[in-house]
């Protein structure tokens, strides 16, 4: 509310009182000291929201860092990382903004199948039509797929 937007740095690693981060962050992709997040206070949720996420993706050293930090170094034999620990892929960077969540802040939705086509369970079609009278896109794709 104060700032109205946010860019947070280095999202994924513990903060800096030793807490958990508020959100998990996979160790394989992006490096945890060089990515970066856009957030805004959601008008209709009253929530974070992220619009961009974006960073420098993970080389041998960091991959390896971040993995051991969540216990993870058994992903070290998988083709993708093993791949990166034996620097056969090369760098890259990525990240944009999220054109669902964007239209979410601009139209003011609060649930991000209003704006975008999913599948959901139908569990959670009923909750979000009947406790918060969301309609989401579309209707039902597959009826009783998730039964």
């Amino acid at each position: 509310r104060k700032w109205g937007a946010i860019f947070i740095i280095g999202m994924g690693w513990p903060l800096k009182d030793g807490s958990a981060p508020e959100e998990v962050r996979s160790p394989s992709y992006d490096n945890w000291n060089l990515n970066g997040d856009i957030i805004v206070r959601h008008p209709v949720t009253g929530y974070r929201h992220e619009l961009s996420s974006m960073g420098i993706r993970v080389n041998a050293s960091t991959l390896k860092a971040q993995l051991e930090h969540r216990g993870m170094t058994e992903l070290e034999s998988k083709p993708y990382h093993s791949a990166i620990l034996n620097n056969q892929l090369p760098l890259s960077i990525g990240g944009g903004i999220g054109i669902s969540r964007l239209l979410m802040l601009l139209l003011q939705t609060g649930h991000i199948g209003e704006v975008q086509v999913g599948v959901w369970h139908d569990a959670h079609h009923a909750q979000a039509k009947s406790q918060a009278g969301i309609e989401l896109i579309p209707d039902r794709i597959l009826p009783g797929f998730f039964a």
